[in-house]
């Protein structure tokens, strides 16, 4: 069938990062390998991407000999490619849960860089970048990750190669207020998609509710109304030829999911131009909480004074605000519904977002105008060794998973991934966003049955509705998606 979709399974052995001792350096002398160093002890993750490329068929007649490039048809010499891996924060907020289910892992972009390398052909350049969350400590992130030690490996071998923060925008926490710092060297092209967002034909009432955790609630609707849709793109997103999206896959608050789709709010420099959630309940036509609750109203509206003191250095004002959200806090306790901040799966907002970034990562040139052709090839490699559940994306729990993914389509990988998850896709919110675009945006959209290839037997050549449930990971879900988003048929009864 044409309108079939494959995405490539690799399933390890064991779900372990060799880690930083040996540069990340594969452990067998592959024949296409392009340097010299091998690691001392055995390296499963850099032959878990090795195999998932094979199994996608990529230059299949030249495998097994010097001149295999898997990336041949993607990359060609001279390019310039961008690695965008998910950073998140530098530390998980769940105490205990580490870091190697909360950001993509340097042991697998390692391998990656190899095989760009091997394409790139001694020209072109890379850059590994992304816009972590807004308070991440990206100096200690990049130092105790792994990745430091990873691009001075490169750059001692010539390679053309950056380690690059999108984000214009960062901050520390001050005893819960917020110190916003602003890097006018991070540079970017506001990206107008007017009538072609998700957003377009909102009543400016809507557009005024229209909300981003921790940013100033003033600057959001300033962005998103009427003609006016705008997103603030990363110089380094539009100006690449080629862009590899590396997701940590986990569950997600907001979205129930994080996937190759949400990793694109990653590519902005200024992220309070991405609505998040609509304030207000359901009723009140938003979607921060399901029922009307006077007490989270006011909470909200404390968020609110806060978020525009810290934007304005009024930090005594924001702390008393600050205390003013412990108060309520403390009296929510006792709600039922404990949702918040659009986190959970009645959140529309986010879908909408998610399904513009990409319109704008596979369409808009690189001056940010949007065009009726696919400007830049992607290929999505996911680390999946050890993934993410429970309260994700920052405080997620370890899913030792063992799995390296690759796929073309953005809504085929996520659709898959997902189900290996144990969740059911017709629940997520953006799968069906974007699946609405798919006349004027088919690059993003999946319409037929999607397979996988793996050297896993019960995976290979099924169609993702027919593995069986014994194959499937059953991850905890986020709490506000709990009950909800799991496929009935893995977990039960509900």
């Amino acid at each position: 069938m044409k309108n079939e979709s494959f995405v490539a399974i690799y399933k390890m052995d064991n779900g372990e990062y060799p880690g930083s001792r040996d540069q990340y350096r594969p452990s067998v002398r592959y024949p296409e390998y392009p340097f010299e160093e091998l690691a001392g002890q055995y390296n499963p993750v850099y032959e878990a991407v090795r195999n998932a490329l094979y199994l996608m068929g990529y230059d299949k007649e030249n495998y097994g000999e010097t001149g295999w490039n898997p990336l041949r048809t993607l990359i060609k010499p001279g390019d310039f490619v961008l690695i965008k891996p998910n950073w998140v924060l530098e530390k998980n907020h769940n105490i205990g849960g580490g870091t190697q289910c909360l950001y993509t892992q340097p042991d697998v972009v390692a391998a990656v860089i190899d095989y760009v390398v091997i394409a790139l052909d001694g020209s072109g350049k890379i850059v590994v970048g992304d816009a972590p969350m807004q308070s991440c400590d990206f100096n200690r992130l990049i130092e105790e990750s792994g990745y430091k030690i990873l691009l001075d490996y490169y750059r001692k071998k010539g390679i053309n190669i950056e380690l690059v923060d999108f984000r214009g925008l960062s901050s520390v926490d001050s005893h819960g207020v917020r110190i916003e710092k602003i890097d006018n060297s991070a540079e970017g092209v506001v990206v107008d998609l007017g009538k072609a967002s998700e957003f377009y034909g909102l009543e400016r009432q809507d557009t005024e509710r229209l909300r981003v955790t921790c940013y100033d609630p003033r600057v959001l609707p300033t962005h998103h109304n009427g003609e006016v849709q705008e997103y603030f793109i990363s110089k380094y997103v539009l100006g690449a030829d080629v862009v590899i999206n590396m997701p940590k896959p986990k569950t997600h608050r907001k979205a129930g999911v994080t996937i190759a789709l949400k990793n694109l709010v990653g590519i902005n420099v200024r992220k309070e131009y991405l609505p998040h959630h609509t304030k207000g309940s359901v009723r009140q036509g938003g979607d921060e909480y399901e029922k009307t609750c006077w007490l989270k109203s006011v909470q909200s509206k404390i968020y609110d004074k806060k978020n525009i003191y810290e934007s304005e250095r009024k930090y005594f004002r924001a702390k008393i605000m600050w205390m003013g959200i412990g108060i309520t806090a403390r009296f929510l306790r006792f709600e039922h519904n404990k949702t918040s901040e659009g986190s959970w799966y009645g959140n529309r907002t986010i879908s909408r977002t998610i399904t513009d970034l990409n319109k704008i990562l596979y369409y808009t040139d690189k001056q940010g105008k949007l065009e009726d052709t696919v400007q830049r090839r992607v290929l999505i490699i996911a680390d999946m060794v050890i993934a993410g559940e429970g309260d994700g994306p920052i405080a997620p729990v370890p899913k030792e998973v063992g799995i390296i993914a690759i796929g073309e389509n953005p809504l085929a990988f996520d659709k898959a991934v997902c189900t290996l998850m144990g969740m059911d896709i017709n629940k997520i919110p953006t799968f069906g966003c974007v699946t609405e675009v798919k006349k004027e945006y088919p690059a993003l959209v999946c319409d037929g049955s999607v397979y996988l290839k793996s050297n896993v037997e019960g995976y290979n050549n099924k169609n993702i509705v027919e593995i069986e449930k014994g194959l499937l990971y059953t991850f905890e879900a986020a709490p506000g998606w709990k009950t909800y988003i799991e496929r009935t048929e893995v977990n039960g009864e509900r």
